[in-house]
């Protein structure tokens, strides 16, 4: 099992706190967002995402691990992990 947890603004405007998915093996970040875009109607992409690329300001985490940080959107995500998404913040 993934667990996906939201956080900011994604946790109050979806009014959850994340999903819990089930896969047949290993999956990327980008398969795991399609994932989400299917059940939340293309919310995720729209917000983390900007032209295929990962939104400036917006987090992935996968196990406290930044994905920029690992293979970006093609790091692997498999049974046990966490993965944590921030939207990008605005404020000062």
């Amino acid at each position: 099992m993934i667990k996906v947890k939201f956080y900011s603004l994604f946790k109050i405007n979806l009014k959850s706190s994340g999903e819990e998915y089930e896969f047949d093996g290993a999956i990327t970040a980008t398969e795991l967002i399609s994932k989400l875009d299917a059940d939340y109607d293309g919310y995720f992409s729209h917000k983390l995402l900007e032209a295929g690329e990962i939104s400036p300001g917006s987090i992935i985490l996968i196990n406290g691990h930044n994905v920029i940080h690992l293979n970006g959107l093609n790091s692997i995500i498999k049974d046990g992990d966490i993965v944590t998404l921030f939207p990008p913040s605005a404020g000062g």
